[in-house]
């Protein structure tokens, strides 16, 4: 910053082809990428697409006889499982990735697309032994929550849950090339489903407004994605009509715009643990401390209050924490550690696995009794 004039650098480079029905494009969108005879690799789960009887005419979309389909993504994917989808595109000669699916589905195919350009495994990408220095193969991401917003971000998570560890791989090469954001796929999603992929977006825009990396577009989008949260998530829990399904599947394409820029820190920090150790689903993981890191935060940021105060249709702090409260509540989701079967006795645990390398980011810091005060406010 000089004086009050802003200096940054913005970069997403993904298209986003958004709206009802627009899924119905994919097969065009393969075919302008890659051309109508390339062969396709397609990275979904094992029961959602099946159940909701949607696999075959995705398939049959894209043509079927020159896909591959890896069907075996489970929630948390490792790397050894990363391995084994990126033995079997290789195995398909595979020109193009495509992933139909929530977030470990499309985090899963978007390291298979980087990796098929590149020698070595996952874990040697992830730990740092080797670094990507080329484009991967094409990837098309198709969300069919509205939360993790990998269909625009440049990061994949893997879990190691036998070591007790998350891992990740990242780099600007490995943004998506499309991202096709249809709401209507959104549709079935349970209301758990919604609560927690749309709670992971909307503390994400938190995180990324309040950080040290936050600059003016991304303040504007995730002001926007707060207000569309604020306004539809309860709505698309407990309803789950298409107008409210749309704005949250909206707010979620744009909250990973914005935090591929300004990265999500404390409540990301915390809710790694909590679902490492605990098995705690990651919306619900990542936002049970949101409220609590706002008010940490807030007198560092005072100068944005009133605009998120706007945003969120609140007038102040106080209300602002009860908000969030509120919208988690009635979308069904936790707002207490205990609630969670954490207790006191659990917080050494929790503090020991924090990633504190998240928080160098956060405008006021926080240390190790701060953050055990804070937790044990939670409990």
């Amino acid at each position: 910053m000089v004086g009050n004039i802003p200096q940054f650098v913005w970069y997403n480079p993904t298209r986003v082809v958004f709206g009802p029905g627009e899924s119905s494009k994919l097969g065009a969108v393969v075919n302008d990428l890659a051309g109508p005879t390339a062969r396709v690799f397609l990275a979904t789960g094992s029961h959602s697409l099946k159940a909701r009887g949607l696999l075959q005419g995705i398939v049959d979309s894209i043509g079927g006889s020159r896909v591959t389909l890896f069907d075996r993504v489970t929630p948390f994917p490792s790397p050894d499982l990363v391995d084994d989808a990126l033995a079997a595109c290789r195995a398909s000669g595979a020109e193009i990735v495509v992933a139909v699916g929530g977030g470990s589905a499309m985090d899963l195919a978007k390291a298979v697309a980087i990796l098929m350009t590149h020698e070595g495994s996952s874990r040697d990408f992830a730990l740092g032994k080797k670094a990507f220095e080329r484009p991967g193969l094409d990837f098309v991401a198709v969300p069919t929550t509205s939360g993790s917003s990998s269909e625009v971000t440049s990061g994949a998570a893997l879990w190691d849950m036998d070591a007790k560890r998350s891992m990740g791989l990242s780099s600007p090469l490995m943004f998506p090339t499309v991202a096709i954001v249809d709401p209507e796929l959104a549709m079935t999603m349970p209301k758990t489903l919604a609560a927690a992929t749309g709670m992971d977006a909307f503390t994400s825009a938190f995180e990324s407004y309040w950080s040290l990396e936050a600059e003016p577009i991304s303040d504007g989008i995730d002001l926007e994605v707060i207000r569309l949260f604020a306004t539809n998530l309860e709505r698309s829990c407990i309803q789950g009509d298409l107008e409210s399904r749309s704005s949250c599947a909206l707010a979620a394409t744009m909250s990973g715009i914005a935090y591929s820029n300004s990265h999500p820190n404390a409540c990301h920090a915390v809710g790694s643990p909590l679902t490492i150790h605990w098995g705690v689903t990651h919306g619900q993981a990542v936002g049970i401390t949101l409220a609590a890191f706002l008010e940490w935060n807030a007198n560092a940021i005072s100068h944005k209050l009133p605009a998120l105060w706007d945003a969120l249709g609140v007038e102040g702090l106080e209300e602002a924490s009860a908000r969030i409260l509120q919208i988690m509540e009635r979308c069904g989701l936790e707002t207490r550690l205990q609630g969670l079967g954490i207790g006191d006795g659990d917080i050494e645990t929790l503090l020991e696995h924090t990633r504190w390398d998240r928080l160098d980011v956060m405008p006021r810091p926080i240390d190790r009794e701060e953050m055990r005060a804070l937790f044990q406010k939670l409990v």
